[in-house]
C-alpha cells in the first residue's frame, strides 16, 4: 500500500476475480497452440491473468478505502459460486482480432448478479463510466500484428478443443490497480482481497 498514489492523486483501478491454480496451469498449452506465422501475439504474463469484473479507470486514491469497504461488504453478503471455463473469443471479432480471450459460462447466474450489484454501488459515486452488460472473459494475449494471410479458421478450429477447461470457483474479488509503465514485476497490484461469504 505504500506505493499507492497520494490521496489527492488518481490511480487506475479495476475489480477482478483471480483464476484458480489448476486453470492457470493449463493456459501455457493453450497459448502454445495459438502461435502461428500469420499473427504476432503478446501473451499476458501468468501473474497478470484475471477475469475483470469492472474497469474503473483513473480513480482518486482517497476512495480506495471506501471502495474496499463497500465492495467488501457486498462480497461478504454473497456465497461463493462456480463458473465453467471454456471457449475462445476475440475483440472485436476473429476477422480483425485485437484481443484473444478465454470465455466462461455463468450457469448459476452468480456472476451476473455480482456484476449488477457492484455496478449499482459504483455508479452511485458518479465518477465511473461502466458498461451495462458484461462479457465474462480472461484476456490471453493482445494481437500486435496480422499478416495478409491471416485466416480466422485457426481460432475456429481450436475452439472445440478448449470448450471445457473445468470449474472456476469465484471465492474472492480483488481491488487492483495498474502499476506505472516501466515498473518492475507484475503489471497489476492487488490492493485488497475481498472474500465471498464464508471465505
Amino acid at each position: 500500500m505504500d506505493s499507492l498514489a497520494a490521496p489527492g492523486e488518481k490511480t487506475p483501478l479495476f475489480l477482478a476475480i483471480p483464476p484458480p491454480p489448476r486453470l492457470l496451469a493449463r493456459l501455457p498449452a493453450l497459448l502454445d497452440e495459438l502461435k502461428a506465422d500469420t499473427w504476432s501475439l503478446r501473451p499476458v504474463e501468468p501473474e497478470d491473468f484475471h477475469l475483470t469484473l469492472h474497469f474503473l479507470g483513473a480513480t482518486p486514491a482517497r476512495l480506495v478505502d471506501d471502495l474496499r469497504r463497500e465492495i467488501g461488504a457486498l462480497c461478504h453478503a454473497r456465497r461463493a459460486f462456480d463458473l465453467e471455463a471454456g471457449g475462445l473469443g476475440c475483440f472485436p471479432d476473429d476477422l480483425n482480432p485485437r484481443v484473444v480471450w478465454l470465455g466462461f459460462r455463468d450457469r448459476s447466474g452468480g456472476l451476473e448478479e455480482l456484476f449488477r450489484a457492484s455496478r449499482r454501488i459504483l455508479m452511485a459515486y458518479r465518477l465511473f463510466e461502466l458498461p451495462a452488460e458484461m462479457v465474462p472473459h480472461l484476456t490471453l494475449a493482445r494481437v500486435e500484428g496480422l499478416s495478409a494471410a491471416w485466416d480466422p479458421r485457426l481460432l475456429r478450429g481450436l475452439a472445440p478443443q478448449w470448450s471445457d477447461l473445468g470449474v472456476f470457483p469465484v471465492e474472492e474479488v480483488r481491488l487492483m490497480r495498474r502499476r506505472p509503465a516501466g515498473a518492475a514485476g507484475p503489471r497489476y497490484e492487488t490492493l485488497a482481497g475481498l472474500g465471498m461469504g464464508g471465505q
